[in-house]
């Protein structure tokens, strides 16, 4: 069974203090916010995750860049990371037209789990975190 602690990493402090609250009022797990990429990896580097919702287009590191930053971690025997990566789900601004959900899915394969798009259907993305933490 995957890990249930909920990280949302989410630049715009109002719309990471709403995904924390509605995530943590449908799941009994610690849900806990990251401001950029940079502060995600770090959590990421110290707790375990089940699931990450993951913003694309921040200052700093973007969505993309923690991507691939997490994908050379997993890739790399030195920082032995234990166990299975957490699953991501992405929540984004950004059109459809402009970045497709496949092109965002291709980026990490197996991972990326569900593509939502701002605003935020706070059912889609509770169903799928609930869908990702029930294995």
């Amino acid at each position: 069974m995957p890990v249930g602690n909920i990280l949302v990493v989410e630049d715009d402090e109002v719309i990471r203090r709403a995904l924390v609250e509605v995530l943590g009022e449908h799941f009994p797990v610690q849900v806990e916010g990251a401001r950029d990429g940079c502060d995600a990896l770090h959590h990421i580097l110290t707790r375990r995750y089940g699931v990450v919702v993951l913003d694309m287009m921040m200052p700093k590191m973007s969505g993309g860049d923690l991507l691939d930053s997490l994908k050379a971690m997993l890739s790399d025997p030195s920082l032995d990371f234990q166990g299975e990566p957490p699953a991501i789900i992405v929540v984004t601004a950004v059109p459809p037209d402009t970045l497709p959900n496949r092109a965002i899915e291709q980026r990490f394969p197996g991972v990326i789990r569900a593509v939502l798009r701002k605003p935020v259907d706070y059912e889609a993305l509770v169903s799928s975190v609930r869908c990702e933490l029930s294995g």
